[in-house]
Parts: C-alpha cells; sequence; structure tokens
C-alpha cells in the first residue's frame, strides 16, 4: 500500500484491493457491512467495498496512535450518502474512491475531503459526461491536442467529483455549480453553496500503481 500526503495537508493511502484484503483481511467490519457486501452479486465490487472498508477502520485507528480499535468504529450516512465517524468518536473526516483494481482513501483530522481516482488507460468516452461541464471548462479541453484530450478531461473531472464529494453534497449537487481551473487548483462554486466562501483548493496527480496508471485528485474544504 502507497501512502502520500497532497499540498492540501490530507493524508492518501491507495492499494489493489486483494493486497488490501491479503494484509488486513476483513474481521474488523461490522455486521451491518458484512450483511451489505454479501448483498453486492458482482464479485469486483464486492471485494471493493470489503476492502475499502478495512482499509478505512485499519487507517482511522492509525490516526488516533491506535486509541481506537478498527472493529470499534462506528459510522453514518449523510443526507446525500457521505458517511462519516458518529459523534462521540474523533472526527476523523474521510473519503473512499474506487477505479479498476484500485481504492484510494483520504483522511484529514481537520477539514471535510473529497477525492476521486479514474484508470487513465481505460476506455476514452466523455461523450455521456461532457454535459455536465461548463462552457469554460469545455473550452480549455478544446485547447488541448486531440492526443492529450483525455488525460486532461480525467484531471477535470476527478477534481470536480472529488469537491462535490467534499461538499457532502456528491451526486445530489448539479455540476455545473462547480467550475474547475485546473491549473490553477481552485474549483470556483455557485455563491452560497460553501460556508468558507465561492472557492476551493484540490490537488492533482498522476499515480502509477499495479502497472497501470491512474489520475487522482483530492479536495479540501
Amino acid at each position: 500500500m502507497d501512502t502520500t500526503r497532497t499540498d492540501a495537508g490530507p493524508n492518501v493511502t491507495y492499494a489493489c484491493s486483494g493486497v488490501v484484503l491479503d494484509r488486513l483481511g476483513s474481521d474488523v467490519l461490522d455486521e451491518q457491512e458484512h450483511a451489505h457486501a454479501a448483498g453486492i452479486n458482482h464479485t469486483g465490487r464486492r471485494e471493493h467495498f470489503i476492502a475499502g472498508r478495512s482499509l478505512l477502520r485499519h487507517s482511522l485507528s492509525a490516526a488516533t496512535g491506535h486509541a481506537i480499535h478498527p472493529a470499534d468504529w462506528q459510522f453514518a450516512n449523510g443526507k446525500y450518502g457521505k458517511p462519516s465517524v458518529v459523534p462521540g468518536q474523533p472526527q476523523i473526516q474521510f473519503n473512499i474512491s474506487h477505479s479498476e483494481e484500485l481504492i484510494a482513501l483520504v483522511i484529514n483530522p481537520v477539514a471535510q475531503v473529497g477525492i476521486d481516482v479514474e484508470l487513465i488507460t481505460g476506455t476514452r468516452d466523455t461523450g455521456p459526461v461532457l454535459y455536465l461541464l461548463t462552457r469554460r471548462e469545455r473550452a480549455w479541453l478544446r485547447e488541448h491536442s486531440e492526443a492529450d484530450r483525455w488525460t486532461a478531461f480525467l484531471h477535470l473531472w476527478t477534481a470536480k467529483e472529488a469537491v462535490s464529494k467534499a461538499t457532502g453534497l456528491g451526486v445530489g449537487m448539479d455540476f455545473h455549480d462547480i467550475e474547475i481551473d485546473v491549473p490553477g487548483g481552485r474549483a470556483r462554486c455557485r455563491n452560497g453553496l460553501l460556508d468558507i466562501g465561492d472557492h476551493m483548493t484540490f490537488d492533482r496527480q498522476t499515480i502509477a500503481a499495479h502497472g497501470a496508471t491512474y489520475c487522482l485528485s483530492v479536495a479540501c474544504l
């Protein structure tokens, strides 16, 4: 498993789900998580879920100096489905993303965070989501050559996803309310969307893991 610290401060860990399960196992998951996993028919998605929850629980415990056992963490979902640690336990913020074999986790003891990871060397079809981009974002993409446009799109899209998840709104928000400035590492959000103002910063990077290349973005409120 690989760990890095982004410019924004949060700790990011990424690993193949098989590696996570080999090293950490699944014994720390609670009954509700095991029941949820049992209801996932797709083998790969089920493995991703189990590995993601195991990695999360172990990482949260490590962040507290192992003051809390991984099996003792409890979680609740927000209005739009974003999970968080229940009140009464250390309020460490976290977010998880999956792409192909890779799991990416970000934790931050201070601020809300969001993360998104996408495989660069996968299927290249932006058609279904281009309508979710703003006019300026589409113009920025057109500045890139056709050979570079896919990677540029993923840097933009993962940042957009990460920002939406950091706000806690996720799929519950209109993606036109977020405008990504990829070179500047800033997202401009609709007035009133954020308590801290109308801008949010994000960190993006290209990572190599398990023989593949991924685009990863982390946003921090």
